[in-house]
């Protein structure tokens, strides 16, 4: 006969006394690991993500509009290249600062135009970096 603290875990349908305490073991270290993951997420609003929009190429200009996505008293700043069919760079822009929004939103619509020393085939963000924490 099982004891009265053992008893709760005989659970057939988890495949009895052997196969059940080690289920819920690992169930509760799921739920542990899922809350420290999503408390260091919360506590590191300085996390940065940037995605294309749209892009145009004409002659010798690219136009990017990209989001940037932070914390909302953060600061940003990002590079632009544009390249060309054979991916040499034909333009570059790094003094794209993504300043603090006043509406507290996190996401920034950012619109870019370089000049480019050849036609461009592509114009993409290079990097995004916070440069001051908000």
């Amino acid at each position: 006969m099982l004891g009265f603290p053992l008893r709760w875990l005989d659970i057939p349908w988890l495949g009895g006394i052997r196969v059940a305490p080690w289920f819920l073991l690992a169930t509760v270290l799921i739920i542990v690991v899922a809350a420290v993951g999503a408390g260091w997420v919360q506590g590191h609003p300085d996390r940065l993500d940037y995605a294309t929009r749209a892009f145009r190429i004409n002659g010798t200009q690219a136009q990017l509009t990209f989001d940037v996505e932070k914390s909302p008293n953060a600061v940003a700043q990002c590079t632009v290249r544009a390249r060309s069919r054979d991916d040499q760079v034909v333009g570059r822009r790094t003094d794209i600062v993504v300043g603090p929004t006043t509406d507290g939103r996190r996401v920034t619509t950012v619109k870019v135009t370089l000049t480019t020393s050849r036609e461009a085939n592509v114009v993409e963000v290079e990097d995004c970096q916070i440069t001051r924490p908000g």
